[in-house]
């Protein structure tokens, strides 16, 4: 047994070594390790203590009594009775609220720094001197530029204000009649709404809550671009049965529309007829040889040539001082002429104020003449088609009949024209539409040729190789 215990001891004891950390190493002759080794644990609880009696005011065995204890001098009849206290509560006084209470200061000590969260006032700031010299010069009525624009912006600024319209009130008492004013009429989305007898704003409100959009239409919605008429008379000679006259009109006006068009082809012809003349083969040949060889030949006359002497330039010289002060005194008596030559204009322009006023006259009679054209063109502008695309408007052919063609009735009288395209030159010459041409080429796509694999023939065989070692078949 004793063994036994011997053994179980020094095992404990193996154990503990083991487990028993191995101390660190310290150095004691350095600073560092004071902090490390020294223990100021009760330096510090006596100096916190300290701080906390400087922030309550004093330490305790130096406080007053009154401030721990309070003396009760009451009477138990003064005192009240605790059925009172049930029957009628007393009402709480509101002191400063539990969650401002970590914002009131709880230290008795003074800052040192009295002045340690005061903003300074503009006054107060910059250099004094410069400052004083500031005022010293503004006392003398001399105002930097920058104030004198920064105290005209804020003028206006003031008189803005002062004008500005003030936001009307939530209006609470209603002593008059609602739906009393009648407004105007707005263009707005829905016509049900425009049409009521309502004011403006109380229209645009309703529109808002209705969910329905409000159209603001443009100006130049109520312009007008032109001066013709949507639906035009026709001409009294394309009637069914036409007086003598108004169809001889008719026939002079198409019959002049159609000679302007043949002696427009006949110029247009003689123009382009030495272009569309038909050349020889063998003579287009020769003008192609000549275009081609041209300029070939002169190649080698400028090696032939002798080279041409480039003259020697000389370089210029310097000017010197004397030629300098001339050049100066040259330059000065040529301003002096030129501003004595205008002083002397100016003067005698005094003695033609009467021609003057005579040329002022008439430049304002020109200017008020090229107004009146301008005006002109420009009403005689809205009866003619503007050009509103790439191309120009061309008028309809002139619907006619001829004096056989003619029948005096509705039944057997020959149509002329369509009233589709008669309305749609129409819209083109009141510019609602730009002019169109109709298009008439067709493209032609070359189609795509596909070889299928089982149509190809084998890239290494030929088609007269194909059956050589090929035996038959027994």
């Amino acid at each position: 047994m004793a063994t036994s215990t011997l053994g179980a001891a020094w095992l404990v004891d193996e154990s503990d070594k083991l487990n028993k950390k191995k101390q660190k190493r310290i150095v004691k002759h350095k600073k560092k390790a004071w902090r490390v080794t020294s223990n100021v644990e009760d330096v510090e609880r006596f100096l916190e203590s300290k701080r906390l009696d400087e922030r309550l005011g004093a330490p305790l065995e130096e406080r007053p009594s009154d401030s721990f204890f309070v003396v009760d001098t009451k009477t138990e009849a003064d005192k009240p009775l605790k059925r009172e206290l049930t029957k009628k509560r007393k009402i709480k006084e509101i002191g400063p609220l539990r969650c401002y209470a970590i914002l009131t200061p709880n230290s008795a000590v003074i800052d040192p720094l009295k002045k340690r969260n005061r903003v300074r006032l503009p006054e107060e700031r910059g250099d004094p001197l410069l400052r004083k010299v500031m005022e010293e010069r503004r006392a003398k009525g001399k105002i930097p530029t920058r104030f004198l624009q920064s105290m005209k912006h804020h003028q206006e600024n003031v008189e803005a204000l002062a004008k500005k319209k003030k936001p009307e009130r939530l209006r609470t008492t209603f002593d008059f009649d609602l739906w009393g004013d009648a407004g105007d009429s707005l263009m707005i989305g829905d016509k049900k709404v425009s049409a009521l007898d309502l004011s403006d704003q109380l229209k645009t409100y309703t529109m808002e809550k209705m969910g329905n959009r409000i159209y603001s239409r443009p100006p130049t919605m109520f312009f007008k671009t032109t001066g013709l008429k949507p639906v035009e008379y026709p001409h009294p000679g394309t009637s069914y049965n036409p007086t003598f006259q108004d169809h001889q009109a008719l026939l002079k006006e198409a019959y002049n529309l159609e000679t302007k068009e043949m002696k427009e082809e006949v110029r247009t012809r003689r123009r382009l007829g030495p272009m569309l003349k038909k050349i020889p083969v063998q003579r287009k040949e020769e003008q192609w040889w000549s275009e081609m060889t041209q300029g070939l030949a002169d190649e080698e006359e400028p090696a032939k040539e002798e080279e041409e002497e480039v003259p020697c330039i000389r370089p210029t010289k310097p000017k010197t001082r004397k030629q300098k002060i001339r050049a100066k005194a040259l330059k000065w008596q040529d301003m002096r002429r030129k501003k004595l030559k205008e002083a002397k204009k100016r003067l005698l322009e005094f003695d033609r104020l009467r021609s003057i006023r005579r040329e002022i006259r008439k430049s304002e009679e020109l200017t008020a003449k090229r107004i009146e054209i301008r005006k002109k063109e420009k009403e005689a502008k809205m009866f003619k088609p503007a050009m509103l695309g790439r191309h120009k408007y061309e008028p309809p052919p002139i619907e006619v009949n001829l004096s056989e063609e003619i029948t005096g009735t509705l039944r057997g009288l020959k149509t002329e024209g369509h009233v589709l395209i008669d309305r749609f030159k129409s819209m083109q010459r009141r510019n609602i539409i730009e002019p169109r041409v109709r298009q008439t080429v067709v493209f032609k796509y070359k189609h795509k040729v596909f070889t299928k694999r089982s149509h190809s023939e084998p890239k290494g065989l030929k088609v007269g190789n194909r059956n050589k070692d090929k035996t038959p078949v027994q």
